[in-house]
């Protein structure tokens, strides 16, 4: 084979690669403006559903705004269906935390407990969800709320270096962040009461 022939049959590889590479950059854009016009004609269907009636408009209020939304069950329903607008570029498969947490030592403390850890390990999600909270909270620190798919909230407590932003759906195992000492705080709420962490892992 000499050099003309070796560069034909590059050339022809790296051609087809880049059309494979521009159908999928079509089919994504044409999948993502279908998205759009399906939350948008969702958003005006609500819309139309407030106007139309007082007692709609006081049924929205109710569970908007004066109950705990579960945005993970909306979120759960729109991926099913419509699949994720934009991939997840949050998760991490390298560094895993999550299936080890489980076996460390760990004591009661306040509404959940303590766990033991390495200083600046690596801290990720026990269950995927949406991120309904990062910031300080009494007794616990540098917090993270995950809203979990499974109807827990989780609260990561006395983490650093925050990896991810309010309103994101993380997958299960996705770092979050690292222990600022030798522990971490967690707390599992369902419901509006706090789940024994004992019993939590005779589930899982």
């Amino acid at each position: 084979m000499n050099i003309d022939d070796y560069t034909k049959i590059t050339h022809k590889r790296y051609s087809s690669l880049k059309t494979q590479d521009e159908n999928k950059k079509i089919k994504y854009l044409k999948n993502l403006i279908t998205r759009i016009l399906l939350s948008i004609i969702l958003i005006i269907s609500i819309a139309i559903f407030i106007k139309c009636n007082d007692d709609n408009k006081a049924l929205i209020n109710k569970y908007l705004f004066q109950e705990n939304f579960k945005f993970t069950k909306v979120n759960k329903w729109y991926q099913d269906k419509l699949g994720n607008i934009l991939p997840d570029t949050n998760s991490n498969s390298e560094l895993v935390f999550s299936s080890d947490i489980l076996k460390n030592k760990y004591t009661s403390y306040k509404d959940g407990i303590q766990i033991e850890c390495a200083k600046n390990s690596p801290i990720s999600t026990l269950y995927g969800g949406i991120v309904i909270f990062i910031g300080e909270k009494d007794n616990y620190g540098s917090v993270v709320i995950v809203q979990g798919n499974d109807g827990i909230d989780y609260t990561y407590g006395n983490i650093k270096n925050t990896s991810i932003n309010l309103y994101d759906y993380i997958e299960k195992d996705t770092i979050i962040g690292e222990a600022i000492d030798e522990y971490i705080y967690l707390v599992l709420e369902k419901d509006g009461k706090y789940l024994k962490y004992d019993e939590y892992l005779k589930e899982n």
